[in-house]
């Protein structure tokens, strides 16, 4: 019997890579029962077979993960070397070797289980009859009052096994879950990355002592030299006694000019941000803010000159500079800011460059600063954290990519095998006059049978963990509201339909191909 096993394992060995590779294994099972095996021996050569298997994918996943990675080695050090200069490019990580090569050889035993032991269930007499396929008892007839009949047909087929569907549909709903799951990173990595919003600056300076001081016909001077592109100034108070109500707090109070208010209307949590920037009231920031603010509440000020009342017009989750934790930030427009205040100068003037800006540039533009203010230049600093944020990306939209990838594999893979394995009882229905298209029509029910299912699976949880982890992550700290992730939805659930229509197109080919005489007679 050994001998015989060894003479199946090196005639299956030859196509192990082969699309037909169930088939030729069930072929060699059915061989081995017809010999007499008992069920001890079949399980062993199911597994021998399945481990033969590894011979050749885990070298090759091994070597392709290890050029992937010094891919991704070379990448991160080109995009951000201030963190990954001293990265190993041509490592090889032994630890990681071998852990991938354990759970590759974990999953394929895991996954041979199940064949092997149907296998050793078959009795020799059904081996040699050549009935040893996937069939299931027929519990009630397929529904044909509104389907076609072969469309019917696919959905009883899916429906046939229930252990089969939960198991395909959770597959494919696991990967609209960790979909799903992983997107609200993203939201994360936005909020969290300032240098790289429109409103980063490249040069700053600001008043020494944080008052209003730097003069204004700096920032008029400053927009005509060639080397500027953008200058934009804020003036602030510092923890200004204010009341809403009977509660008494301190507010920051911060101008915005024309710029920093459109770069502020995608940070709008609630309110209008044109009635501030008209002049016709204030936005509060809810960034790590000591109290919440809604619009229409008033709010006395109290000022050196005497108290003035402002309307909240709205709640910003963001701002154009860093808030300290706890702060009670409102934004106003410039006239407002003078109004109640008295002051017309700036406390701070943002400059951004043109592209191919240089350091004798800078250095003229310092010495028109003079040494009065404080001017800092933030260009590594932002060159750094973008290679910090180019990083985090690839890591996040590698990992969505992977899931992605994992999910057509496993659906094109597994309606290869469904397919597969009824491909007797498709040549039985040729027989009888079912004609080609109609198979086709009934492999794609089949198909979107398990699709559907996993959507729905996977949407359902899916949103629900989405929700979650996006209050956590961004909510809790931006005051972001949750919205449904149509993009991230359409993605997957595209990539979904995608995958379920490619799967159906090789089957349907290899169906189209075959005779009837062939498929009956095809193990």
């Amino acid at each position: 019997m050994d001998r015989l096993i060894r003479m199946l394992l090196r005639v299956t060995r030859l196509d192990a890579g082969s699309a037909h590779f169930r088939k030729q294994k069930i072929y060699a099972a059915d061989l081995a029962r017809e010999a007499c095996a008992d069920q001890r021996q079949v399980r062993r050569f199911v597994r021998r077979v399945a481990l033969n298997w590894c011979r050749t994918a885990i070298p090759l996943g091994l070597g392709i993960s290890i050029v992937v990675v010094w891919g991704l080695c070379a990448v991160l050090r080109a995009v951000s070397p201030a963190y990954f200069s001293g990265m190993q490019m041509f490592g090889v990580s032994i630890p990681g070797l071998l852990a991938g090569a354990v759970i590759g050889l974990t999953t394929v035993i895991l996954a041979a289980r199940s064949p092997a032991k149907r296998a050793s269930r078959v009795s020799p007499l059904t081996a040699v009859s050549g009935n040893a396929g996937s069939t299931y008892a027929v519990r009630r007839t397929a529904h044909v009052r509104f389907f076609p009949v072969e469309a019917a047909l696919g959905i009883h087929h899916a429906a046939g096994s229930r252990k089969n569907f939960l198991l395909m549909s959770g597959s494919f709903a696991f990967s609209i879950i960790l979909f799903l799951s992983f997107s609200p990173a993203l939201d994360f990595m936005e909020h969290g990355i300032k240098p790289l919003r429109p409103s980063a600056p490249d040069l700053t300076i600001s008043s020494v002592d944080n008052t209003c001081s730097v003069p204004r016909e700096l920032a008029d001077e400053l927009r005509e030299d060639p080397a500027v592109k953008r200058v934009y100034g804020r003036s602030s108070a510092y923890a200004v006694p204010a009341r809403a109500g009977q509660e008494e707090f301190q507010i920051d109070l911060n101008s915005y000019e024309e710029n920093q208010f459109r770069w502020a209307e995608d940070s709008v949590a609630e309110g209008s941000i044109e009635d501030a920037e008209k002049g016709g009231g204030v936005m509060a920031v809810t960034m790590d803010a000591a109290r919440d603010f809604s619009p229409g509440e008033e709010i006395a000020i109290d000022f050196p000159s005497g108290t003035e009342t402002v309307t909240v017009s709205g709640v910003l989750n963001g701002s154009a500079f860093n808030v300290s934790p706890g702060s009670t930030v409102l934004i106003c427009s410039e006239e407002l800011f003078e109004k109640l205040t008295g002051e017309t100068e700036y406390t701070v003037i943002d400059l951004q460059f043109e592209q191919g800006v240089t350091d004798r540039d800078v250095e003229r533009i310092r010495g028109l600063a003079g040494e009065t203010f404080t001017v800092t230049d933030n260009r590594e600093a932002n060159s750094e954290v973008r290679g910090a944020y180019y990083s985090f990306a690839l890591f996040l939209y590698g990992f969505l990519a992977v899931i992605v990838l994992i999910s057509v594999f496993y659906i094109i893979n597994s309606i290869s095998m469904s397919v597969s394995a009824r491909i007797r009882q498709y040549g039985a229905m040729r027989a009888i006059g079912m004609s080609g298209s109609q198979l086709v029509h009934m492999v794609a029910a089949e198909a979107f049978s398990y699709v559907a299912g996993g959507m729905a699976a996977g949407c359902a949880a899916g949103l629900l963990l989405n929700w979650k982890i996006y209050d956590l992550l961004v909510t809790s700290r931006w005051g972001d509201p949750w919205k449904v992730p149509v993009e991230a939805l359409g993605v997957i659930l595209a990539v979904m339909v995608l995958s379920a229509i490619a799967a159906v197109a090789g089957p349907a080919r290899r169906i189209r191909e075959m005779s009837v005489v062939d498929t009956i007679g095809s193990m």
